[in-house]
């Protein structure tokens, strides 16, 4: 069946690229003797179509949102930020470079918002972000007989289940979520390491960022969310 995607309005057919909206409502906070309190919900989920391009312009997009935190963290552990503060002594070239390594973390930022807006002439980016998909009719209305968003109150972070029968979220997706969650961390944590092997002038920075990109490109394929 062909559908309107809710993002850049193409036509498209597949619907493992389409965007799960989890809401909530009706929360109660019991306590209990052997856990404190227990919290109970109800849980709902929305299917908003998504063409191909759109979803992997969204994972570009979440890609740069990671790596823009990722940067200036690097850059922190590398100890540039001690010397661009006067923490550490330096000499004047000590600092320029500081400065310059400064600029190149904070580039990631400026580019993930140029991402998430599309203003990059690249046609592989959604013209809409990813948060687009809570205007959706039916995650509206929704939200108009009491639904609030997220699939769980805070700071419970459950995943939205999927709403199509023969695609519900069993015990099978749980497992490559976790892995695919884990995956992506580990590469997170790759691109620091690499940064500050790069900055040591160790070797093993190249080793540490083609472990990255692997992660990164396991993650994306494991996670059955992304």
């Amino acid at each position: 069946m062909t559908r309107q995607c809710w993002f850049c309005a193409s036509e498209t057919t597949a619907t493992r690229h389409d965007r799960v909206v989890g809401l909530h409502r009706d929360v109660q906070s019991n306590p209990t003797w052997y856990l404190g309190i227990r919290t109970k919900w109800q849980s709902n989920s929305v299917r908003v179509p998504r063409c191909e391009r759109c979803h992997h312009g969204h994972i570009i997009e979440q890609s740069m949102m990671a790596l823009s935190i990722a940067a200036p963290i690097a850059y922190a552990a590398s100890g540039q930020l001690d010397t661009l503060l006067g923490i550490l002594p330096s000499t004047s070239g000590g600092k320029v470079n500081a400065v310059i390594w400064a600029v190149v973390a904070c580039l990631p930022t400026p580019v993930w918002i140029a991402t998430r807006q599309a203003w990059l002439p690249w046609n592989r980016l959604a013209p809409r972000r990813l948060r687009h998909a809570r205007r959706h009719p039916a995650v509206q209305q929704l939200r108009e007989d009491g639904w609030h968003y997220r699939p769980g109150p805070f700071p419970y972070g459950q995943n939205a289940k999927d709403p199509v029968p023969e695609r519900l979220s069993g015990p099978s997706a749980r497992p490559r979520r976790i892995l695919g969650r884990i995956t992506g961390l580990l590469g997170l944590a790759s691109c620091v390491v690499t940064v500050v092997l790069y900055f040591r002038d160790s070797e093993l920075a190249a080793l540490f960022l083609v472990l990255a990109l692997g992660l990164f490109f396991l993650s994306s394929k494991i996670d059955p969310e992304m």
